[in-house]
């Protein structure tokens, strides 16, 4: 395995991390009055952007790096997919131990402290089950078919767009004209 598949891997990691937490900034910037109450559909839609929109900030250079080195829409395709892999699964990850060390106001029964409780390790099972599984299983075909959509257009745009060895671009080369 190549080494920039393992920093393909981290990147998408070290990304799902930041998100578990960056949704939490998000909620504190826009509040439940953008959320959950009436109100203009540009702030929604602004918000939405910054939701959605950041999963591209990782996958897009991933993508444009791998179709630079492979020169193929599919390897950068995979390359996407593969982090948001990685990012899906270290976003549920992140919420395992945010709920088991961390512990969470309304989950206190999750808390490693309370490992004694009669009915802690059953607690555990069950958002295991029904909460990190289940949204690991739901958001991967997401991350899948997302990630290799997005790495596929980029891979794409950029062969069709770079510039051949002689200086005239792909589309000239290809007989393409504006």
């Amino acid at each position: 395995m190549k080494r920039r598949w393992l920093v393909y891997l981290a990147i998408g990691a070290v990304f799902g991390a930041f998100d578990f937490y960056y949704l939490g900034f998000l909620y504190e910037l826009a509040g439940p009055q953008v959320l959950f109450a009436s109100f203009p559909a540009g702030r929604f839609l602004h918000w939405l952007m910054l939701n959605l929109g950041v999963w591209l900030v990782p996958v897009v250079p991933i993508a444009l790096y791998e179709v630079r080195v492979s020169r193929a829409r599919l390897r950068s395709a995979l390359a996407s997919l593969t982090a948001w892999c990685a990012a899906i699964v270290a976003y549920y990850l992140t919420n395992a131990v945010q709920l088991a060390f961390v512990g969470v106001p309304g989950r206190p029964e999750l808390h490693i402290s309370n490992r004694s409780a009669p009915h802690f390790w059953q607690n555990w099972a069950f958002v295991l089950r029904r909460n990190i599984l289940a949204g690991i299983t739901e958001w991967m075909m997401v991350a899948v078919v997302g990630g290799a959509i997005v790495g596929l257009a980029v891979g794409s745009l950029y062969l069709l767009c770079r510039p051949s060895p002689q200086g005239t671009s792909a589309r000239h080369d290809a007989g393409v004209t504006a």
